[in-house]
């Protein structure tokens, strides 16, 4: 996580989850008086406020997703740790929460491997790696991960205070930091049966079903008046389904996503996938990374001169699949 430091390296829960899906109250603000006695809850009060009400109003306007930055690589050539690469950008969550990265971070898939590799044969993490070895075509293996990040608090630093009573002290943070955690996850599979006992890989949802119907039938209508009155539904109903309604089964937590494989994993926004081949000496072996598929892929030609693909052609990662939030008239600089 991106701390200054880690003197006092632990996650604080988040108050801003709680108050942004209560389902009773209002937003409430300090009121200052003249000789009116504040405390540290009051301080507390006036910083959630102030993000509550942000948060609140970015999420509404600009829903989730990457606003500037965070390419992913996984480079194929001269990469023989597997490095997936997250460069320096921002994203928001779905509580409006900006999560910044300020400088590259890596995550080695080769060591995420040996770690599950070297566990128990029976552990879950390592046979869940076996189970997930997909057949992309007919002799060619693959392990597919998603990067998430997810917005964290981090005290840090220390300072002297009075914990109970003027006679006892104690030392507690002296800041809280906007921090950040990266994940590497096995990707989440849907629609396991015994057709289809891999399942497939699931697909990040950007709208509901209806609102995508309504989009796609905006293209059909040729009378001007009768599409601005359908632009005008669609943008209405939009409005109307973007409340955040808790989890049905946890009104802690928003429910999760097509990309989610838990409900632990609702505060997480999708980065990239990653393909990494992989070589079975059987089905119920633990895979290998198959650097000669590996090589053949650095090896490999661009597809064309008019091809501008995520992945590029000599890289594992995918960049497409992210949410993402577009200003197109935001000023990028000078032509």
């Amino acid at each position: 996580m991106g701390a200054a430091d880690t003197s006092l390296a632990r996650e604080l829960a988040d108050d801003l989850v709680e108050e942004s899906l209560a389902p009773r109250g209002v937003p409430e603000r300090v009121h200052y008086a003249t000789g009116v006695l504040l405390g540290a809850e009051d301080f507390a009060a006036e910083q959630l406020y102030t993000r509550g009400r942000m948060g609140r109003a970015f999420a509404a306007l600009y829903g989730f997703g990457t606003l500037a930055g965070l390419r992913v690589r996984c480079p194929a050539n001269d990469n023989p740790q597997l490095e997936v690469q997250v460069a320096p950008g921002l994203a928001m969550d779905r509580l409006g929460r900006l999560i910044e990265i300020r400088r590259t971070q890596c995550i080695h898939v080769t060591r995420w491997l040996a770690q599950r590799e070297a566990m128990g044969t029976s552990a879950v993490e390592r046979l869940e790696v076996i189970d997930a070895v997909r057949e992309d075509v007919p002799g060619a293996t693959r392990l597919v991960f998603d990067v998430f990040a997810r917005f964290a608090i981090c005290p840090h630093g220390r300072t002297p205070a009075f914990a109970a009573g003027p006679f006892e002290a104690a030392e507690v943070p002296s800041r809280l930091a906007d921090a950040f955690e990266l994940t590497l996850q096995l990707a989440h599979v849907v629609g396991e049966s015994d057709a289809n006992p891999k399942g497939t890989l699931a697909v990040p949802q950007p709208r509901s079903p209806k609102l995508e119907a309504m989009l796609a039938g905006l293209q059909g209508i040729a009378d001007p008046v009768a599409l601005e009155a359908a632009r005008r539904l669609w943008c209405m109903e939009s409005a109307l389904d973007a409340w955040p309604e808790p989890s049905q089964s946890d009104p802690t937590r928003l429910p999760r996503l097509a990309e989610h494989a838990s409900e632990a994993d609702w505060d997480k926004v999708l980065l990239a996938r990653v393909s990494i081949p992989v070589q079975q000496d059987d089905p119920g072996s633990f895979p290998v990374v198959d650097t000669a598929a590996i090589a053949a892929i650095a090896a490999s030609e661009p597809p064309g001169p008019d091809d501008h693909r995520e992945p590029k052609w000599r890289d594992l990662a995918d960049n497409g699949l992210r949410p993402i939030i577009f200003n197109p008239y935001a000023w990028r600089g000078a032509l």
